[in-house]
């Protein structure tokens, strides 16, 4: 019965910080159609699901921390995992900032890609994903 409150305390934590985000979210949404700057809903669109992936692994790291061994890093798990999640979840800024401040951002071709990519099912998994591996690859 501890272990089931352990998790469901922990799955009431994350509903509660996925609604907070998700109502921020949108009002930056909201914000960035106003005030025609999306800098900041772009930042946040794509941070967020990190931190909601830490928060699924984050359970088991402190499970994993409180027993005393020797702690070592999975670099196969880093490359093979994290470096192309972490290359999806940053490809929306590196194309608004090519979009935006080179001769390559007349071509609407660049725009289209950046409305696909960004707050795309695709994206906010691979975020979430990303912030799960970033905890994980620690080992023992």
């Amino acid at each position: 019965m501890k272990r089931f409150m352990y998790y469901f305390v922990w799955v009431l934590f994350i509903g509660i910080i996925s609604y907070l985000g998700s109502q921020y979210y949108l009002s930056l949404k909201s914000l960035a159609h106003g005030m025609f700057d999306s800098n900041l809903f772009i930042i946040y669109s794509l941070v967020f699901p990190v931190i909601i992936g830490m928060l699924l692994k984050l359970p088991g790291l402190i499970k994993d921390i409180k027993q005393q061994k020797k702690w070592t890093f999975d670099w196969v798990k880093l490359l093979a995992i994290g470096a192309p999640t972490f290359f999806i979840v940053t490809s929306p800024v590196w194309i608004y900032t090519i979009w935006t401040y080179t001769s390559l951002g007349k071509h609407s071709i660049f725009a289209d890609f950046l409305r696909v990519t960004i707050s795309t099912p695709f994206t906010t998994a691979a975020g979430i994903v990303l912030g799960y591996c970033l905890l994980d690859i620690l080992k023992r």
